[in-house]
């Protein structure tokens, strides 16, 4: 067990030391069909282009936390799953089972074989430890002794599976077993398992179990401790979850993912040729996608943005400001963000303080980033019988010999103070 706990530790160390060089890794790579954002490499601009994440696996996907693709490679590739299956597995036990109920072994889970969480043959355990087998080691014994507890047999289980997954609308994934060993049929894409890791991770105790450092399980041998298989828990910035798999069909998988400053991402790598490259290329996502992805300022309640005018005078504007500050998530690679006021020509008085008149909108491309009321910043009362005398003739006057009316109109707002830079990585 001591030898054991070394070797992780030192491809641990080797592992950071690997991120650490960057980019000239011989393992990585920059296909012109990866995609950053919506658009593949080949019809970005040069300088865009320079600014994809150099990535060996075969397929893989970088998601932010409503969903969007912020990096692709064949995300829609049907691909072995490997263990990363253990995450469907854990969300049906979860909604069929209650974590206190006592699991027996069955001689077909405790034979199941390759990785194992060591139970015993004819054993109870509590549902909670065996769960947390699975997505902490990988227990393959695990998966199929709750399988078993949950639906009876396994090919019931797998029922339920598949029929989470298509009410997930998983359209490339369909499942042959709870553990993940290869078998026909068996299959998902990178797309499929970052939307499975998002609805896994909003599950508390799955979000505990799979940020455990280890698990402890009686074995016949007594207590064993099994260590997370997933080597960045404990070791990269922000570390969450979720899930290391491997087969010789599948290679080496992973599913990622890290939260910094209330944003959270997901990094799916499948089918690297090494153990290490998987926790590479996870990395190098992660903290490419927190370097173009973060939080931005727009506007705090009360700035300036601009004025409008009032159509029952002359030369009269009331101005313009923001109703509510407004922070959003921002993908640079998307291109400048800007700013888009919409009043009215004029308003009629009276205005009244608060009161809106228009909207502030930021957009980047064809996207609507963000939008805010814009609210009028002082009164202006309705001019009196006078006034408006006053006023007809002033315009009658104008119109008559040409002078024109200068009454101000949209005025256009000042640039963001808080521009995404592009160029940051």
């Amino acid at each position: 067990m001591t030898h054991t706990i070394f070797s992780r530790r030192l491809i641990a160390l080797f592992v950071l030391g690997a991120i650490a060089c960057g980019p000239s890794l011989a393992w990585g790579s920059v296909l012109p069909t990866d995609t950053l954002g919506e658009t593949p490499l080949s019809a970005l601009a040069e300088g865009d282009a320079d600014l994809a994440p150099d990535i060996a696996a075969a397929a893989g996907v970088l998601v932010a936390p409503d969903g969007r693709v912020l990096w692709s490679r064949e995300p829609d590739a049907e691909r072995s799953m490997a263990s990363t299956t253990k995450i469907m597995t854990a969300l049906v036990v979860l909604e069929h089972a209650d974590l206190d109920d006592s699991v027996t072994v069955s001689a077909r889970a405790a034979s199941v074989g390759q990785a194992s969480a060591q139970l015993v043959q004819g054993a109870s355990y509590e549902l909670r430890t065996l769960l947390e087998a699975v997505l902490v080691r990988s227990g393959n014994d695990a998966a199929v002794a709750l399988a078993e507890h949950v639906a009876g047999d396994l090919e019931s289980f797998v029922e339920l599976m598949n029929e989470t997954a298509s009410r997930m609308g998983l359209a490339s994934t369909r499942f042959a077993n709870p553990h993940g060993l290869d078998a026909d049929g068996h299959h998902t894409s990178a797309r499929d398992l970052a939307t499975l890791a998002r609805v896994a991770m909003s599950d508390p105790e799955i979000r505990r179990m799979v940020q455990l450092p280890a698990v402890t399980v009686e074995s016949a041998r007594g207590p064993v401790r099994l260590e997370n298989s997933n080597l960045l828990i404990g070791s990269f910035e922000g570390a969450t979850g979720v899930k290391t798999g491997w087969t010789r069909r599948a290679g080496y998988s992973l599913v990622a993912s890290a939260e910094r400053d209330g944003i959270e991402l997901v990094a799916v790598v499948l089918g690297t040729d090494s153990e290490d490259a998987r926790f590479v290329d996870a990395r190098q996502l992660l903290e490419w996608g927190f370097a173009h992805y973060r939080t931005v300022e727009l506007v705090e309640a009360g700035d300036r943005v601009g004025h409008v005018r009032v159509a029952d005078y002359l030369d009269v504007t009331v101005e313009t400001r923001v109703g509510e500050s407004v922070n959003a998530e921002v993908f640079d690679i998307d291109g400048e963000l800007l700013q888009r006021m919409e009043v009215p020509a004029e308003v009629s008085a009276p205005v009244r303080a608060g009161e809106r008149v228009g909207t502030l909108s930021f957009v980047q491309g064809d996207r609507l980033v963000a939008q805010v009321p814009l609210l009028a910043a002082a009164d202006v009362e309705r001019p009196s019988a006078f006034k408006r005398l006053q006023i007809a003739f002033v315009r009658a006057w104008r119109a008559v010999f040409g002078d024109a009316d200068t009454r101000s109109g949209e005025v256009t707002p000042a640039p963001l103070a808080a521009s995404p830079d592009r160029r940051s990585a």
